[in-house]
This record gives C-alpha cells, sequence and structure tokens, in this order.
C-alpha cells in the first residue's frame, strides 16, 4: 500500500489540500483513487496557472501597471496625448511603444481612429494590430498613417535616432507625431541606476530629444512637462505590488519562483529610484509633438 506522508511530499500546501479533498471524494463516491495521477493533474494545473505569458519582466510590469501595460498609464493617459494629435475623425494612427496592445485598446474605446502598432513583444497580439518592431520590415507602409505617439520609446533605444527615423518613415507630410518619454531634467543628474536591465535605457535633456528629432525629418511643434500628470500613474502602481507578490508564491517551481521574486524586486527597486529622481528633480516625463517635415 501506498505511503500517503512519501505522496504528498513535494506537494505544496495548497495542492496538498486539493490532493486530500480528492481523496476523500473518491473514498465518499465508492470509486479507486489513483494518487500518481491526481499528483500528474495537479502538477500539470499548477504549471498552467503559473506560467507567466512572455518574459517574466514583461509579465511583472502588466501585473503592476494593469493587463497589457509594460508602463504606467492608464486610458485617461492615452487619450491626453491623443488630443494633442488633432487629427480626422477616422484617421490612420500608429502607436510606437504600445506595450502589451493596452495603449491601442485605449484608443479603440475613446476613438474612431485605424490603429496599428509596435512594441518590444516576442509575438503579434490577438485580436490587436501590435507586432513586434522584428516584424515590421515586412509589412511597413511608408508614410501612411495620418499621425503617431511614441510612449517612452526613444529612451530605450541605444540609437534613439533610428526610433525617430522609423517613426517618421510611417507617416504622411506634415503629420503630427507625440513623443511622450522620460527626460533628464537637469544636466549631471545620476539615473543609471533608474535605467537597469532588463528595463534599460538612456534618458536625455528635452533639448537633445528635439535636436535629434529635427536631424529626423520632424520640426517641433512644442515641448511640455507632463511629469505631474504621470506620478499619480506610478503612485496607482504600488497597490499592486502585493498582487504580484502574491502571484509569484503561487508558483510550483521553486527555481521559478526564486527567480521571479528577484526580478520583483529588482522592478520595485527600480521605480523606487525612478520615483524618488522624479520628486527630486532630476528625472521628469516630457511630450514633444512634432510634425513630419513635408
Amino acid at each position: 500500500m501506498a505511503n500517503p506522508a512519501v505522496e504528498e511530499t513535494h506537494l505544496e500546501w495548497r495542492e496538498r489540500l486539493r490532493f486530500e479533498s480528492r481523496r476523500f471524494n473518491a473514498w465518499w463516491e465508492g470509486f479507486a483513487f489513483d494518487a500518481a495521477a491526481e499528483r500528474a493533474a495537479l502538477a500539470a494545473d499548477a504549471g498552467a496557472a503559473s506560467a507567466p505569458e512572455g518574459p517574466a519582466d514583461q509579465d511583472i510590469a502588466k501585473s503592476i501597471w494593469g493587463e497589457g501595460r509594460l508602463d504606467p498609464g492608464d486610458p485617461a493617459w492615452t487619450m491626453r496625448h491623443a488630443r494633442t494629435l488633432g487629427v480626422a475623425l477616422k484617421a490612420e494612427v500608429v502607436i510606437l511603444g504600445a506595450g502589451a496592445g493596452a495603449p491601442l485598446k485605449d484608443l479603440k474605446h475613446g476613438t474612431r481612429w485605424k490603429l496599428s502598432g509596435y512594441s518590444r513583444i516576442a509575438s503579434r497580439i490577438k485580436g490587436l494590430d501590435v507586432i513586434p518592431y522584428e516584424a515590421a520590415l515586412t509589412r511597413i507602409n511608408r508614410a501612411s498613417a495620418d499621425g503617431g505617439i511614441s510612449f517612452f520609446e526613444l529612451h530605450r533605444d541605444a540609437d534613439p535616432a533610428m526610433i525617430a527615423l522609423f517613426a517618421a518613415e510611417l507617416v504622411k507630410p506634415n503629420a503630427p507625431f507625440a513623443f511622450v518619454d522620460f527626460t533628464v531634467a537637469r544636466r549631471g543628474a545620476r539615473l543609471k541606476s533608474c535605467f537597469a536591465d532588463p528595463w534599460g535605457g538612456s534618458p536625455r535633456q528635452a533639448d537633445q530629444f528635439v535636436e535629434l528629432l529635427e536631424t529626423s525629418g520632424f520640426r517641433i511643434n512644442d515641448t511640455v512637462d507632463e511629469t505631474r500628470a504621470f506620478l499619480p500613474l506610478v503612485a496607482r502602481g504600488w497597490s499592486r505590488w502585493r498582487a504580484a507578490y502574491s502571484r509569484a508564491l503561487e508558483f510550483s517551481d521553486k527555481r521559478r519562483r526564486a527567480d521571479y521574486l528577484n526580478l520583483l524586486a529588482q522592478y520595485a527597486h527600480l521605480w523606487a529610484e525612478r520615483f524618488d529622481a522624479i520628486k527630486a528633480g532630476q528625472l521628469q516625463v516630457t511630450r514633444i509633438l512634432a510634425r513630419r517635415k513635408g
């Protein structure tokens, strides 16, 4: 006869509770209980429930900022920048830094635009026209969009000029393009601890980004400090850290759980550093509204 103590040696308490419940049901209903099969089924269920969708760093970001978001944001934040474009009712608009699809969903509910997006993801998002940057060369429609928005893409790229040039290729002459990004608030600010892999990047001063955009085919309309509107989004995200931590504790694989918790701690530290830098006046969020040169 199998030893129950041996059977449950590797089961965690939630799984053990389910295991004992199934054993009791088998006894109550009068059918044979296959312990090995039940343990295999529990392990498969736990693995399916706990496995992150996509890279762990993106899964953590979504658990903090909300489904489909890899950066702080909400529909009001997205629409705030969309309104600056001033494009037609049924315009074609492209989004860079579309995250895991949330910005497009915001715009889909708030506008009648035809939307497409690019993001740093592994594969296309089902139900939304969002594709990885790597796939852009296979379907890029040059000079077809009536406007665009870039969310935090300039600082992320080792060569932000390439992002600017890519944006310029996507839109028609004279089309508006809003670039929302982190910028260095004052010269000499030390921000290395705020931008570490896998969430790396290198923000620049706003006037440096302006110069970069001007040499990449845009003329600048205006530059606006959006830090005050951005801070509440970060503060709101703090309320979800406990949920992200609880999610990590549910992982059945101990190594995966440890790696996930370590990455979560790094992400928490990173955003604490960014929040402090913003409050100290070293880091800010800027929107640069530009137009494609005609």
